[in-house]
């Protein structure tokens, strides 16, 4: 896929994000509506495209994908954490501030924009890689995120969280995969047609999330333009050298490239609020990462494949 192919498909996504932004400025999507949607997509349209993209022929090949992803995913969410823990360690930053820059660095969009840009950009093959990917973040982001944002505070943690529509029906799907088992045709189609709600639904809330800030504070300070960087760049950069050499599926390369690429997870702003530390902050490096990265896909993706 040539540059200007990669720039006007993930352009497309950022209109609707741009259609969230105005209709929530304006009030027509409310806070209410927006909590509504964002509902839906987590309990109910983001599991059901994660158990339809499962559904793929279980052949050796695809066992074979599902343990390379797997471990692909696992060794990127434990080199992040270390990395993570080390930059943020001499990153200025108040108590509150650190756990935010933390679970910046470590978590990246791959649910709300991972799937519709991997769609956008490799096509409807790549979401069986997209949802493999996804499984370790369902449950390290409200364990470990969690714990980078909260530790230190009072009170004991809620294991009930543990138990999300997303994080069952990725069991679920690969369970599925793993038997060998077909969900019969009218089913899988509507497990399809309610998927793929999660592109609109998933952009409008990201759009929606960004115009509750003011618009002097939009971009943040040097700290998160860092992150930023550190996030859009360098780490799927690294991502890359490191993982060329080893895996010759250009498909699970592109995708694991990809999504590690994504801008900052957009419900670390939802995290920030519910656990009372910076969710200025990190409402600013949703947008920042957000917006740049309309750029540094298009050019990651030309450059390196």
């Amino acid at each position: 896929m040539d540059l200007v192919t990669i720039f006007l498909a993930i352009l497309s996504l950022f209109v609707i994000i741009g259609v969230g932004f105005v209709l929530r400025r304006y009030e027509l999507l409310n806070g209410d509506r927006v909590h509504l949607i964002s509902h839906i997509l987590v309990n109910i349209a983001l599991p059901a495209i994660t158990i339809s993209s499962m559904q793929v022929p279980h052949t050796a090949k695809t066992m074979s994908i599902v343990n390379s992803m797997l471990l692909v995913s696992c060794g990127y969410f434990i080199a992040a954490i270390v990395v993570s823990i080390l930059i943020c360690h001499f990153l200025p930053s108040t108590p509150k501030e650190k756990g935010v820059f933390e679970f910046m660095l470590v978590f990246p969009n791959t649910m709300f924009m991972g799937i519709p840009v991997a769609l956008a950009v490799l096509g409807p093959d790549s979401l069986f890689y997209v949802t493999l990917f996804n499984v370790p973040i369902y449950f390290l982001v409200f364990t470990l995120g969690v714990w980078l944002l909260a530790r230190g505070r009072p009170g004991k943690f809620d294991f009930k969280v543990l138990l999300s529509p997303g994080l069952v029906a990725s069991f679920v799907g690969l369970a599925l995969f793993l038997a060998g088992y077909t969900i019969p045709a009218p089913a899988e189609t509507v497990l399809e047609l309610v998927g793929s709600a999660t592109t609109p639904l998933a952009m409008l809330v990201v759009g929606a999330l960004l115009a509750t800030l003011p618009v002097s504070r939009l971009a943040g300070d040097w700290r998160v333009h860092l992150v930023t960087g550190l996030r859009l760049i360098v780490f799927p950069v690294i991502a890359f050298a490191v993982l060329l050499p080893f895996v010759s599926d250009k498909t699970l390369l592109g995708v694991a490239v990809l999504l590690i690429a994504m801008p900052v997870a957009a419900n670390i702003v939802l995290l920030s609020e519910e656990y009372k530390v910076d969710s200025t902050l990190a409402s600013q490096g949703v947008f920042l990462s957000t917006l740049l990265c309309l750029i540094t896909i298009p050019a990651l993706e030309f450059l390196l494949f």
